[in-house]
């Protein structure tokens, strides 16, 4: 999965790309970079990094691995961050057009200090704020148990000319957002008055998902650091930003997001030589603005920009699921019917006679090894499987290593990687774990095979709940207990 959204970097210009990564995969990634990918790409000035910032003992979220990203000094400026598990055809250069030109603007100090200390403020001289997205899940490929938001924004009064060049969707200002489940039980959906008042043009959305892509300012992963609480990005840092924007005054001193933008917060300890640290900041260059204005100890708080993109050509899936890894593979399999077979069908792969393989809508990777007289139609082979003399395939997923004896019949299965299919076995809308034997004649229809252990874990999902913090309108701390998903 990390291919695409390296490529998806890639295309849309970035110079530095860091891979966060858990402890336990970092040999692995690294091995895949120098493998498949130079890390300092030849005549391009991509790099690209891989960190471990953290290990799977630790259960940390999306902003916990962000904060630690920053603490550490892998993140000195504004930053781009998206899951490893998106697909997607949205252009990656329009979105960062797009944001550039809502949010645009030169640092918040003018060159007076390095934003890296916490004496730099990112307020009125130059504020800018975020840019985060969504997909709709409904329609056309539909995939049946995908995770949901309710997100609520305001048109922009005018979009950038820019954005013209996106695909058809909302482009609006964030106004509060949170995970579906969130809200299920409740008779009624929690909209303060005071937001409907301030915003009587408010759009609500209900089948969209974030798709994890989200264009932060420098000044926002203060707020992290700042925040230690907040795990999350999707569930706990866009919805209380947007939410300091039209609430009472008192949260965002509570968040402290009114210090961050006035620059107001303790100096770091080595401000005084921050002028050594780059060259140009040894020159005073507010002082030579002739329009600069006092800086505000309230200074509004930057919006983010909202984008739910709704052309039936935008392709965006977060893969997190094993039906959501089969729906995107074969959709990808498909995706480019001009594509050459031999892109679709590796050179390594051993084909036996009268075999019968659709390019059109099949990708079989390298050192696969296909029977006589297979057939396979809108499926996805991994590296290294084997399948059996007369085995009959549709619309199936085999990750690498996965086996399929003779004459076996599979319909719309997910075969875990190294999983063992016997002979004459008939399995349709099945999923079959690692490593897995499945025995021979067996026949079955929308089952699981898990191992013992798997399955016990599977049957404790979703017993217990974790404590969150909320803030208030008031900015006072509460405790609260919500149901919330992984991110």
């Amino acid at each position: 999965m990390l291919h695409y959204p390296l490529e998806w970097c890639e295309k849309a210009g970035f110079e530095s790309i860091i891979v966060l990564t858990l402890s336990e995969h970092h040999a692995a990634i690294q091995s895949y970079l120098r493998s498949h990918r130079v890390t300092k790409v030849a005549n391009t000035p991509l790099y690209v990094q891989c960190h471990a910032a953290s290990s799977m003992d630790d259960n940390l979220s999306s902003a916990d691995v962000v904060r630690i990203a920053f603490q550490k000094g892998w993140i000195t400026q504004d930053v781009c961050v998206l899951p490893c598990d998106l697909v997607t055809n949205l252009e990656g250069s329009r979105l960062a057009e797009l944001w550039m030109a809502t949010q645009a603007g030169f640092d918040g100090d003018l060159g007076r200090v390095s934003r890296k200390y916490a004496s730099a403020g990112d307020g009125e001289d130059g504020r800018r704020g975020g840019l985060t997205v969504w997909y709709q899940t409904m329609g056309e490929g539909a995939v049946k148990g995908q995770e949901t938001d309710f997100v609520a924004a305001t048109p922009l009064l005018s979009p950038p000319a820019i954005g013209t060049g996106l695909p058809d969707g909302d482009i609006g200002t964030l106004l509060t957002t949170a995970p579906s489940t969130s809200l299920k039980g409740l008779n009624e959906i929690p909209i303060r008055h005071s937001m409907l008042a301030q915003f009587p043009d408010t759009k609500i959305y209900a089948t969209f998902r974030d798709a994890g892509i989200y264009f932060l300012p420098f000044w926002a992963l203060k707020f992290l650091e700042r925040n230690p609480m907040l795990s999350s990005l999707r569930e706990d840092v866009l919805p209380w930003i947007a939410k300091a924007r039209w609430q009472s005054p008192k949260l965002a001193r509570k968040l402290g997001i009114t210090d961050i933008l006035a620059g107001t917060e303790p100096a770091g300890p080595n401000t005084e030589n921050d002028s050594n640290d780059v060259p140009y900041q040894r020159y005073d260059i507010g002082s030579l603005s002739s329009t600069r204005s006092r800086r505000s100890k309230n200074p509004p708080i930057p919006s983010i920009i909202a984008y739910l993109p709704s052309a039936p050509s935008v392709f965006m899936r977060r893969v997190d699921t094993v039906h959501l890894y089969l729906f995107t593979s074969l959709h990808l399999a498909k995706s480019d019917p001009t594509a050459p077979s031999a892109l679709k069908i590796d050179p390594s792969a051993n084909i036996g006679e009268r075999t019968n393989i659709t390019a059109l809508d099949c990708l079989v990777a390298e050192k696969a090894s296909i029977g006589d007289r297979a057939v396979i139609k809108k499926t996805v082979i991994g590296a290294g499987c084997s399948i059996g003399r007369g085995v009959r395939l549709t619309g199936c997923l085999l990750m690498d290593g996965a086996s399929v004896a003779e004459n076996s019949k599979l319909e719309g299965c997910i075969i875990g990687r190294k999983a063992n299919i016997g002979a004459k076995v008939s399995l349709k809308d099945c999923e079959v774990a690692d490593s897995f034997f499945v025995d021979d004649g067996t026949e079955a229809k929308n089952e699981r095979f898990l191992h013992a252990m798997e399955q016990a874990t599977d049957d404790e999902e979703g017993e217990s709940d974790d404590g969150d913090y909320e803030y208030s309108e008031s900015g006072e701390e509460t405790d609260s207990a919500e149901t919330s998903g992984e991110e």
